[in-house]
């Protein structure tokens, strides 16, 4: 009961933070003139971002493993499991 009153009290005291701070007035930001030249960056023709390449190590990953078996992961081997699971019989440090 104390865990839920403490809870509750924190929740509370970041409510009334979001409260206070959402009606302050908005920030203004003064750029000093030695940061000015970060700002004049020409503008770019193609302002085309290519994301398959960010995603692309998670998809090869992703696509390594929904080829295997479901016997390598869903159970350990009889005689040496391993702490991840198993391994499948092409890695070399595995013994059969």
């Amino acid at each position: 009961m104390r865990e839920l009153a403490i809870e509750i009290g924190v929740r509370a005291l970041l409510f009334g933070v979001f409260v206070f701070t959402e009606f302050l007035d908005p920030f203004q930001r003064v750029i000093q003139p030695e940061e000015i030249w970060l700002y004049k960056n020409p503008l770019v023709q193609s302002d085309n971002i290519p994301t398959r390449l960010m995603f692309l190590p998670f998809l090869a990953l992703a696509s390594q493993r929904s080829t295997w078996p479901a016997s390598y992961t869903a159970s350990p081997r009889a005689g040496g499991a391993r702490a991840g699971g198993c391994a499948p019989p092409s890695c070399p440090c595995t013994a059969p």
